[in-house]
């Protein structure tokens, strides 16, 4: 493996503005296809009471009955997921990680960090780098920036 150098650019140099990646908080809104996606969400319209809550799958940053504003673009309402009743916002294609490209359902109170700055420079030019982080060698002693001891 080659060790960087004094003379590489860090990508911090090349790529000065970064976002955290979404977190989720539920792994039923992406999936490798748009059919699959409409089908959970109107399968979780559906639903009602205690089976809403579970398809659902509450968080700590997102419940059935939060509101929260519309992403950047949306016209979508944000009142409580507990009521929703309409149709599926067309999905749209996100990469998850390096070649893992899926479908996202684009509504804010299904996501538990949907990074609203992503969304509003999101378009046909946009162009998103996906960093891996620093990750020790087998059997190194080194530790992982926030890891205990």
């Amino acid at each position: 493996m080659l060790a960087v150098s004094d003379d590489v650019p860090l990508l911090d140099d090349l790529m000065p503005w970064s976002v955290a990646p979404l977190r989720l908080g539920r792994p039923w809104v992406v999936a490798p296809d748009e059919r699959t996606l409409r089908a959970r969400w109107d399968l979780l319209v559906r639903s009602e009471g205690a089976e809403r809550e579970r398809l659902f799958g509450p968080s700590r940053a997102r419940t059935l009955r939060s509101a929260v504003a519309a992403l950047p673009g949306s016209a979508r309402g944000t009142g409580p997921f507990g009521q929703e009743r309409g149709r599926c916002p067309d999905p749209v294609r996100i990469r998850l990680g390096p070649f893992d490209e899926q479908w996202l359902i684009p509504d804010q109170r299904l996501i538990d960090a949907a990074r609203p700055e992503l969304w509003r420079v999101a378009d046909e030019h946009q162009l998103f780098v996906v960093e891996q982080g620093y990750v020790p060698a087998p059997g190194s002693r080194a530790r992982a920036k926030g890891e205990g001891p």
